[in-house]
């Protein structure tokens, strides 16, 4: 098994997987979690956070949200989750990514999230969306779709 990685960045799909037993990536989202959250370091954004909120709430309920948003929380306040902030630097690289990438349908959130992934050095990402190959990221976990 290869080493764990030192920091990985956890995209929106990850938190989806993670949160919702009837997708289809749950179990593996899982296991790679439980794998690799004691090893390293889980950074995310808070337009990621935003993202997971608003799609937990109109595809979940209220309730699922909320608990998304408290378990957040509490993970970057005890040091598991460490939360980005973009701040006007991160946000101008992010549109300098859509310009690059402008064949691609990128997100804004996907954008600010190759910005900070680039700024911060990571290599890795929990998540399920091929765009982040495109930052030469390595995608975890290896799915099949």
């Amino acid at each position: 098994m290869a080493p764990a990685p030192s920091k990985v960045f956890v995209d929106t799909g990850a938190f989806i997987a993670l949160l919702d037993k009837r997708d289809r990536f749950h179990e593996a989202a899982k296991a790679f979690y439980l794998s690799v959250s004691k090893r390293a370091s889980l950074v995310t954004t808070l337009l990621v956070v935003a993202e997971t909120y608003t799609w937990l709430r109109y595809h979940g309920d209220f309730n699922l949200a909320l608990r998304f948003l408290k378990a957040v929380e509490k993970a970057s306040e005890s040091g598991m989750l460490n939360v980005s902030y973009p701040d006007a630097a991160i946000c101008e690289k992010g549109r300098a990514v859509l310009e690059k990438y402008r064949d691609q349908k990128l997100s804004y959130t996907d954008a600010v999230s190759f910005a900070v992934i680039e700024t911060l050095q990571i290599s890795d990402v929990f998540g399920f969306d091929s765009h982040f190959y495109a930052a030469k990221c390595n995608l975890h976990p290896v799915v099949s779709r």
